[in-house]
């Protein structure tokens, strides 16, 4: 028997084919899958070893693999297949689009004659048949396009940060950054805050900020360290589909390193028709304005409040 399924990614086809090679990134990513193991690796070869479901039940196998990295294929077979099966190859392929790749995935299989108590539900080669290319099918779309959302999400996801020297107290800026009360009358760009949950380690609140020419309501979630606030918003705004960062706070010989570092991924509808640098550059432009903007306002309470007490 034999099947073939593929899905369309907007992404390079190098990327997918690192995707599809790095096997301990699987468990992760692959809805089926529950463990897989690198057990012999060498350029052109490896033997990887799977724990997957397959129709709600967990089935193991050990498979070789060979790698083409010219063509980006890498061609399998079970070497110690999993229990109906007397044999299982198949083929990873990659093949290269104007705007992504395509990733193809094919299988071929035979039964064993005897699959009676070997899985539980199955009692004949029919039933075998039956339940081999359901799980095929069922996996095989699961894994394609998991892989394509992860692909494409990296693709829009994008790294940056701030960060100044502040002359003051490590105590004094970390206190302000992690009052939130006083936000809105320390910072131009934030209008409102209603604290919805706060303790020693956790804040979750609603802030209305300026962003640009917008005011956008942001619902965070802040975890609190000694030198560090982590945060993540569970609903970013309309041009983000995600957004975590954190704050730290460093002494340093000049003074205390201020740092605001972000992750997000862009949501690619939002920024349609704009290129994707594009995007990034003006997104990491306004958070980073706003952040620069915090650091500076805690700069010169700072120095107010040193002044007046001089």
């Amino acid at each position: 028997m034999k099947t073939a399924h593929a899905v369309e990614v907007e992404c390079s086809a190098d990327a997918a084919f690192h995707a599809c090679l790095n096997v301990n990134w699987w468990p992760e990513v692959f809805p089926p899958c529950l463990d897989a193991k690198v057990l012999e690796e060498t350029d052109a070869s490896q033997t990887i070893g799977l724990i997957a479901k397959a129709n709600d039940q967990v089935f193991s196998w050990e498979s070789k693999r060979r790698i083409d990295r010219a063509d980006r294929t890498i061609a399998f077979s079970q070497s110690k297949p999993s229990p109906l099966v007397r044999y299982m190859s198949g083929l990873w392929s990659i093949t290269t689009k104007d705007d992504g790749c395509v990733i193809t995935l094919t299988h071929e299989f035979s039964m064993r004659d005897d699959v009676a108590g070997l899985v539980d539900g199955v009692t004949d080669h029919e039933g075998a048949v039956s339940f081999m290319l359901r799980t095929v099918e069922e996996n095989s779309v699961k894994e394609l396009h998991a892989i394509k959302a992860e692909l494409e999400r990296d693709r829009w996801r994008h790294e940056f940060s701030e960060q100044i020297i502040i002359p003051h107290s490590k105590r004094a800026i970390y206190q302000l950054l992690q009052n939130l009360a006083l936000w809105p009358w320390l910072l131009p760009h934030c209008k409102k805050v209603d604290m919805i949950y706060e303790d020693r380690w956790y804040q979750e609140f609603r802030m209305e900020v300026l962003v640009g020419e917008v005011t956008e309501n942001i619902r965070s979630i802040r975890i609190l360290g000694e030198d560090r606030i982590d945060y993540f918003q569970p609903a970013p705004p309309p041009a983000l589909k995600e957004h975590r960062g954190h704050w730290t706070v460093t002494e340093t010989e000049g003074g205390v390193e201020v740092v605001s570092w972000h992750s997000v991924v862009l949501d690619h509808l939002f920024w349609k028709g704009v290129p994707i640098e594009e995007a990034k550059l003006r997104v990491e432009m306004a958070i980073n304005k706003n952040s620069l903007g915090t650091m500076q306002a805690i700069m010169n309470k700072l120095e107010g409040t040193q002044n007046a007490c001089a």
